[in-house]
């Protein structure tokens, strides 16, 4: 059990190169980034030390590192294809003992449950916990920077954009789903961005529920949504597309 106070870090992993949506990151809703939006909705998190934009040494990626600067949170530059690494390495620059993550495509991430990711945490410390009950861009990832260590020690791949399996396949590491309460369960639902309707999607979602869109609960989205099944359908069909790729990446390589 994990009772001391720890330094907490939110990493955002996120990238300019996207062949499905190019630039997606910096695609504007209400001329803000869809990083920026992130960004400000993370800093309503509890108990977070620092939020961190970890990208990589790409020229391409100096304006994900600008804006950082701007809206005053850290960046940290790694390598282009191994996420893994740039995780931890990132951990280790800002001296974090645990780490939230997501992805830069999820804008509307659950801010308001950080804490019981955290909390869940110091009860069962978890290597890595998940949270897959709620809509897919809502979820986000809690995870101990010793495990991110340990499976750097063992993989035999530097492409781990997608590194699932190294925590749930190697018979290593203790994961753990935490529960989430039935009415946020909303599996037909979808708020992340790799095409172009994922981003038609959320300019409707502003469009309809205010440019303080960002700023509501979890709770209050999945609400609203409820009563506009018309904003649902417009990218309701991109779920199954991404999955079938998401499997096809979902590799694990062991040296």
């Amino acid at each position: 059990m994990v009772n001391k106070k720890m330094r907490i870090g939110f990493i955002i992993t996120a990238r300019m190169k996207s062949t499905r949506l190019p630039k997606k990151a910096v695609l504007k809703i209400n001329n803000k980034e869809i990083i920026t939006i992130l960004i400000e909705r993370l800093k309503k998190c509890k108990k977070i030390d620092e939020i961190i934009i970890a990208t990589s040494t790409n020229s391409q990626d100096d304006i994900l590192c600008k804006i950082a600067k701007r809206e005053k949170v850290k960046c940290f530059r790694g390598s282009e294809d191994d996420v893994l690494q740039r995780l931890y390495n990132a951990s280790k620059e800002f001296s974090l003992e645990y780490i939230l993550n997501i992805t830069a495509d999820c804008p509307l991430a659950s801010y308001d449950i950080c804490e019981d990711i955290i909390d869940h945490y110091k009860k069962t410390d978890a290597d890595l916990i998940t949270t897959y009950k709620l809509p897919h861009g809502f979820f986000i990832y809690g995870i101990k920077p010793e495990a991110l260590e340990k499976i750097n020690e063992i993989k035999d791949d530097k492409k781990t954009e997608v590194w699932l399996r190294y925590f749930t396949d190697t018979g290593m590491f203790k994961v753990s789903d935490l529960e989430i309460p039935k009415e946020l369960i909303r599996k037909e639902y979808r708020l992340s961005i790799d095409y172009i309707d994922d981003y038609k999607f959320f300019q409707k979602l502003f469009e309809k529920m205010g440019p303080d869109t960002h700023f509501k609960s979890t709770k209050e989205i999945i609400n609203f949504l409820d009563k506009n099944p018309d904003i649902v359908s417009i990218n309701s069909h991109c779920e199954e597309k991404y999955k079938k790729r998401w499997e096809k990446q979902n590799r694990m390589k062991i040296k």
